[in-house]
């Protein structure tokens, strides 16, 4: 990385979780034009656009040249992604590596999600049916719950973990969320109340999924701090990705509680920034169902293998334990547009860094955010930091 440019978030722009009635278009500028503004930069400053490509169900198609339209941008790089929940952590990926090549000097990374634009029956489940293994899965009716489902049995059984002790991630994230304005949720819940909220895929309940809504965020990314931007200004130090030999549940290698794509990822991240995972003083990853985040914990070695849950029961994982993980609240409590998460982790991580975060890390240096798809079949892994590149 000597001598490259040091991709620096120049500014942040995001809407709060929830439903809109507003068109996609005016989302996107709102954010967008929120997060220009942050960075001290104008508009015509921006020679690189990317995002992950709108959902099949977006009314507006081609959104990306649309967006150069309504904003008069004339860019170097304009890139659509489509790798399921990974596709915003790839496009913040390309951007960074434009930065540091020179290809681009001013990034804008977008994300939008509209779920309210589509019934969460039938329209939504024959598209989640595409998903699956046409031959084999699709038949069957698999939804994603019903995937992690079977991961979640499998992980109680390895391990022996209660399966009442599970519902405590929910618990922790839920009130972690109740200080984030931006959050779907405000209001905690109880151990009892997720363990008593409506079966959806035995054993998961209702408050153990992530809630889809309508959601967006921008960030932009310069070749160095700009006039203007906020203090102290925060660095992508590193970046790293993986996809294992998987598709959803099936896997040539790997049982359904290894999920390989987050060690391998993050380490190629930690690398790149030239640390190690223990120098991260908070995480900001996205893990949708509450033993995922447990198993997070575990590939990351911030834990021994099946004691995932008890970091979270001894407090190792609430904010002002020794691995602070979702103070955000996370999907589980922040809501989940899953097209957004990636760049709403990366939105939370500069706050951390910045001090500004709603349930604040104390002396937070080193953040890592991650996105992933399938059943973590793919995840990238970002680190952030405070500290001046080498």
């Amino acid at each position: 990385m000597t001598g490259q440019p040091a991709p620096t978030v120049s500014g942040i722009g995001l809407v709060p979780n929830g439903r809109y009635s507003i068109p996609d278009r005016d989302l996107a500028l709102g954010v967008i034009r929120e997060a220009v503004a942050e960075a001290g930069i104008d508009l015509s400053a921006i020679d690189g656009l990317y995002m992950p490509s709108p959902r099949p169900w977006t009314p507006q198609g081609f959104f990306s040249t649309y967006l150069h339209r309504l904003l008069g941008l004339e860019t170097r790089r304009s890139i659509e992604v489509a790798t399921g929940g990974t596709s915003g952590g790839h496009a913040f990926h390309a951007a960074v590596e434009n930065v540091r090549s020179g290809a681009v000097e001013a990034a804008l990374v977008l994300a939008l999600e509209r779920h309210s634009l589509i019934e969460t029956t039938g329209p939504y489940f024959d598209y989640v049916a595409t998903l699956f293994d046409r031959e084999f899965e699709t038949p069957i009716g698999l939804t994603i719950p019903g995937v992690y489902a079977q991961s979640l049995r499998r992980y109680l059984f390895e391990y022996g973990i209660e399966r009442e002790d599970v519902a405590e991630i929910v618990v922790k994230n839920r009130r972690n969320a109740r200080a984030n304005p931006n959050a779907l949720f405000d209001e905690a819940v109880t151990r009892r109340e997720v363990l008593s909220s409506r079966p959806i895929a035995d054993p998961i309940r209702l408050y153990e999924c992530p809630a889809p809504c309508d959601g967006a965020a921008a960030v932009v990314i310069t070749d160095g701090p700009s006039d203007g931007a906020a203090e102290p200004p925060v660095s992508v130090a590193g970046i790293g990705a993986h996809h294992a030999a998987s598709h959803l549940l099936m896997s040539h290698r790997n049982e359904p509680t290894e999920l390989p794509a987050i060690a391998e990822s993050a380490s190629r991240a930690v690398a790149d920034a030239g640390v190690g995972v223990d120098a991260i003083d908070v995480f900001e990853p996205y893990t949708p169902f509450p033993h995922i985040e447990a198993i997070f914990a575990e590939e990351l070695g911030l834990v021994g293998r099946g004691e995932g849950v008890d970091a979270c029961l001894d407090g190792t994982t609430a904010p002002d334990g020794a691995h602070p993980i979702s103070p955000s609240g996370g999907c589980l409590g922040r809501g989940h547009p899953p097209m957004v998460t990636p760049l709403l982790n990366h939105v939370e991580a500069v706050k951390q860094l910045r001090g500004t975060a709603s349930t604040q890390v104390d002396g937070a240096e080193y953040a890592m955010t991650t996105a992933e798809h399938g059943h973590v079949n793919g995840v990238t892994a970002t680190v952030f930091t405070t500290e001046a590149p080498a």
